[in-house]
């Protein structure tokens, strides 16, 4: 298995096989939630299609060891050396061949005859862009065996993006792979989504996460912790174990979850209001207070059940695990913020907070 990778087992049999075949997919589609490593499979896949040692060069002059592959030395593992250039260039992130596209300017090629000023704090994936992507594609790999597309998030294509971008899957160049990667796929185009093999990224489980924190080095008190505050996912997880004071925000996110869930109604309004404001500047904080939102009430339905509270409680908290999904989807689809996290915070339950030892003190003076 890939040490690149935490967890996906079976994924990366599954992204070695296709690999391996005559004629790899033209189109992958990774879907899942945010942080579970779904770009990190993407590369993975990128690698495997353009390593040395896995693809042997039969043209002399196409690398290094020429045209003699049994000059090559034996692969270490049967995934990616990441020591040869190709693998050298990919986890740098400097390969001429793979290409990430995303919200910004990369690639944007105006009309012919027109300009038009760069974009590079857009929302969308513009047309501009994917024209851009269409002429790239339209030429041979500069030196890749199979020039990878990475498309993050897939699902921030414009209208009429999103429908250019549908004929190039139709009609896909035989040197180039699109990976679209994102964690709404009910927002994508169905014509698009069929055309795409998917894979879907899941949770890794816990102990999973630990021990490949630890194996990366990391200390195992702290491994621990990234891991739990991750909830299944290892890209956060790595991030947590790299950046620790981002668990002390979590939990001061937690921390204003429950203050929200147990204040009047007012409060929730205001605090939809601030989470619209918050959401026109910074998406990826406000997805990040989603996250905390799920722990949230994850941890009071775990508790609920422990204590044996009743199923009107219970399926408080499965229908504001629901309202927050429901949110997500709406947002991702781009419809206006402040219902959306309205209507969440409506369907939220009151709930009632365990007083501290000094207020329970000062409550009985």
């Amino acid at each position: 298995m890939s040490a690149r990778i935490i967890g996906h087992e079976d994924i990366v049999r599954e992204l070695a096989a296709l690999a391996a075949s005559e004629e790899p997919p033209h189109a992958l589609l990774f879907a899942g939630p945010d942080g579970t490593g779904r770009t990190a499979l993407a590369i993975e896949y990128a690698l495997r299609l353009n390593c040395e040692r896995l693809n042997p060069p039969t043209t002399a002059g196409a690398s290094l060891w020429g045209a003699d592959s049994s000059l090559l030395p034996p692969p270490s593992s049967p995934g990616p050396c990441g020591e040869c250039r190709p693998c050298r260039l990919i986890l740098e992130g400097t390969h001429p061949d793979i290409i990430a596209l995303g919200p910004g300017d990369t690639l944007c090629r105006p009309r012919d005859g027109e300009s038009h000023a760069k974009h590079p704090d857009s929302r969308d994936i513009r047309i501009c862009q994917v024209r851009g992507m269409i002429d790239l594609v339209a030429r041979y790999p500069f030196e890749a065996r199979h020039r990878v597309i990475v498309i993050d998030p897939a699902d921030r294509f414009g209208h009429e993006a999103a429908h250019t971008v549908l004929k190039t899957l139709e009609e896909p160049p035989g040197h180039t792979v699109f990976c679209l990667v994102t964690a709404a796929p009910e927002a994508l185009l169905e014509t698009i989504v069929s055309r795409c093999r998917r894979i879907e990224v899941r949770p890794v489980p816990r102990a999973r996460i630990e021990a490949g924190l630890v194996e990366r080095g990391f200390d195992p008190d702290l491994a621990a912790r990234a891991a739990e505050t991750s909830r299944g996912r290892p890209g956060r997880a790595i991030e947590f174990a790299r950046h620790p004071d981002m668990m002390g925000d979590r939990g001061r996110l937690l921390e204003r979850c429950a203050r929200v869930a147990a204040g009047p109604l007012r409060e929730r309004f205001a605090y939809a209001r601030d989470l619209a404001d918050r959401w026109r500047s910074d998406r990826h904080a406000i997805l990040a207070e989603l996250d905390a939102w799920e722990a949230f009430w994850e941890e009071r339905l775990r508790q609920g059940v422990g204590g044996g509270q009743g199923t009107v409680a219970l399926a408080g908290c499965v229908e504001a695990l629901r309202a927050i999904t429901t949110a997500r989807a709406d947002l991702q689809a781009n419809v206006m913020a402040r219902p959306a996290f309205e209507l969440m915070l409506l369907a939220f339950p009151r709930v009632t907070l365990a007083l501290s030892p000094e207020e329970e003190s000062a409550a009985y003076a």
